[in-house]
């Protein structure tokens, strides 16, 4: 009797190829090779001086004296800008500054964003003009506000005096200096607000919309109920980056006003490069400016917490 062998009929999954081991390495070594000279640029220009101005703000540094300018004085410098008054003026302008002006960009700049949503004739047209304020340096915007907000040979001031107005001392007045500072800022600033918010916008569901239309809601309505909620992350973001921009006030307070008249325009940023550069306490000016570092996040959190509270309620 002959016998057959038994045939194997399991299926055999061929099991795929690995690797090298030499190329993984060389692909790996190929990445961090790749992204070395981004790290390099943030430890040289962020991380680095982050540290060593936060060790500077523990010393006392006095570029006046060339020998034994440098000892550590730990928590003086902060002792001292507890009982700062000229401190607490600038932080109080840099507020200020923070709140009128991106109220304002914010306004003005969802108002605008929505009537570039509409179908409107030469809407692409306006949007490429309403860009162009933020495209100019601080400075260049800063020198044209000069000019613009001269009492004497200013343009502003014609027009008012044209139609009867008082010549208005827009910079020698430390009421209205401010002011003047932040109709500027909101004229260059309110493009970038309006842009994000119109990308927000777009991004909106029609149908959602169209369903309140037809349940009879009016435009209002509608704005407040659907278009304003759904809206809100885009309007944090926006809020919150343009508020980090703001408070760093410098370049146009110091092209207009140069922190005048006295120091009603005087902002933190403009503290500390007095105290630093030109006073030459280096140890001093590096805490004045991780005290506005405390501001910053401080308000950042205030106001993350309170949309956050205000959209639980309003989920509720």
């Amino acid at each position: 009797m002959s016998t057959q062998p038994a045939t194997d009929t399991s299926i055999i999954t061929p099991t795929p190829a690995r690797r090298p081991q030499s190329r993984r390495f060389t692909e790996d070594r190929s990445k961090h090779i790749f992204i070395l000279p981004a790290v390099i640029l943030i430890l040289l220009f962020s991380i680095f001086p982050l540290l060593f101005s936060f060790t500077l703000s523990f010393m006392s540094w006095d570029l006046s004296r060339l020998a034994g300018g440098v000892r550590f004085i730990g928590l003086t410098n902060f002792l001292t800008l507890v009982n700062d008054a000229r401190f607490w003026n600038t932080a109080r302008v840099t507020l200020m500054f923070v709140v009128g002006g991106v109220t304002l960009q914010y306004i003005i700049g969802l108002g605008v964003a929505i009537l570039l949503n509409q179908e409107i004739r030469f809407r692409r047209f306006f949007r490429v003009v309403f860009l162009m304020p933020m495209m100019l340096t601080p400075a260049a915007v800063a020198y044209g506000g000069r000019m613009l907000f001269n009492e004497g040979q200013g343009p502003l001031n014609d027009i008012i005096k044209f139609f009867g107005g008082p010549q208005i001392p827009w910079f020698s007045s430390p009421t209205l200096a401010l002011p003047s500072l932040i109709l500027l800022d909101t004229w260059e600033w309110t493009p970038f607000v309006m842009i994000v918010l119109l990308a927000g916008l777009q991004s909106l569901p029609p149908e959602v919309f169209e369903a309140a239309r037809v349940d009879g809601a009016s435009d209002w309505q509608s704005f407040r109920h659907i278009t304003f909620p759904m809206l809100a992350p885009v309007s944090v973001t926006v809020i919150l980056i343009r508020a980090l921009e703001a408070f760093k006030l410098f370049d146009i307070a110091v092209v207009m006003t140069g922190g005048g008249p006295g120091t009603s325009t005087e902002a933190v940023t403009m503290y500390a490069y007095q105290v630093g550069l030109k006073n030459g306490n280096l140890g001093y000016a590096s805490a004045i400016a991780y005290a506005l570092l405390i501001m910053v996040i401080i308000s950042s959190t205030v106001f993350l917490r309170t949309m956050r509270q205000r959209a639980v309620a309003t989920a509720e």
